[in-house]
């Protein structure tokens, strides 16, 4: 929000003929809100963590299989990846 609309909002509100208790409830919604927001940028602002793997680690033939192999012949990329956005959205 620019610093006139900011400026406008304060006008609105002090124009308003409201109660200290009305002012306290007012002031403890922005202040839950703007903790909430904060909140979110401090996550988004946590480095990530990786696990410790060692050199000598070994991954299985099975999970080698899972990841490594080739797709089948009648594999639709493009209707799994359809499918997989519409479960998200459930």
């Amino acid at each position: 929000m620019n610093t006139i609309s900011m400026n406008n909002l304060w006008n609105y509100l002090q124009g308003l003929s409201l109660t200290a208790s009305n002012q306290r409830w007012l002031a403890e919604r922005l202040l839950e809100s703007s903790e909430k927001e904060e909140n979110v940028e401090e996550m988004s602002r946590k480095e990530l963590e990786f696990p410790k793997i060692g050199k000598d680690f070994k991954v299985s033939q099975e999970v080698l299989d899972l990841v490594c192999g080739t797709l089948p012949e009648d594999f639709d990329f493009d209707k799994e990846i359809e499918m997989m956005w519409e479960e998200m959205a459930q």
